[in-house]
């Protein structure tokens, strides 16, 4: 994974003396193509359907793939997305196939036909990890490849979390304009209700479902997550989810 003759932290250190994002993308290629690596990607501030401006990432992630996970919303189910907005661990994606074997859970069925789609891509295996610190609310950095893939990445898995904190470090001078302001997003006040609503609906509840649930009538479920909505700044539930989830506000389902 490392060119030869360089010791690991010269050739991970030297990453910081990328001048440009283009800088430091072509270098991460130069890392992880030698172990069979075709596309990786970092992200951060992870994707709103109808707010990808607020997004940074970089990486060889196939557009059309990407463009794809968009169109039928993925972010929604996309257990990857999950995980690393919750977790500090790395994940390797043959754990999430073999969790989503159910025939008759559709939730699971859509988990299982979204990677299939990804494999067609050529991302057919994958490590994903959770990126948290100073500079951005969370983030990940995923290594793919070919199915075959999967055994080394597991075996690198040290190695590649290590590169992905390497990676952050070395980005964060570029997730900024010069002139953006460096403060914080400001994060809205949800109230109860509207976190419960908004966590339930992440779990593919109906109104009515939710209204059960919580013991309130389905017009009060709806008046919440308008409510919510409002405050996030978006339009429509999905939405709504995505961006709560991205700012914390409330966990996956």
């Amino acid at each position: 994974m490392l060119p030869p003759g360089a010791a690991p932290l010269e050739a991970l250190s030297a990453l910081a003396e990328c001048p440009t994002a283009a800088a430091l993308t072509d270098a991460v290629d130069r890392l992880v193509q030698p172990i069979g690596i075709r596309h990786w990607l970092y992200a951060l501030d992870l994707p709103l359907v109808n707010d990808r401006r607020e997004q940074f990432t970089l990486g060889s992630y196939p557009e059309a793939w990407v463009e794809h996970y968009l169109g039928n919303d993925y972010i929604r189910i996309d257990p990857v997305v999950a995980h690393c907005h919750d977790h500090a661990v790395p994940l390797d994606w043959s754990s999430l196939l073999r969790a989503t074997r159910s025939p008759v859970d559709p939730r699971s069925r859509s988990i299982r036909q979204m990677f299939c789609e990804a494999a067609e891509f050529g991302l057919g295996a994958g490590l994903s990890i959770p990126l948290h610190g100073p500079g951005s609310n969370w983030g990940l950095m995923s290594f793919t490849g070919e199915a075959g893939l999967a055994p080394r990445l597991s075996s690198r898995m040290a190695e590649l979390h290590l590169l992905a904190h390497f990676v952050h470090e070395a980005a964060r001078r570029f997730t900024h304009s010069p002139n953006a302001s460096q403060r914080p997003p400001q994060v809205p006040r949800l109230t109860g209700r509207e976190r419960e609503s908004l966590y339930w609906a992440s779990a593919g509840k109906t109104s009515w479902e939710i209204g059960q649930l919580l013991g309130i009538s389905e017009r009060t479920v709806i008046f919440h997550v308008q409510n919510a909505s409002q405050k996030l700044g978006v339009s429509g539930r999905q939405a709504a989810v995505a961006r709560a989830v991205s700012m914390g506000l409330i966990g996956a389902h």
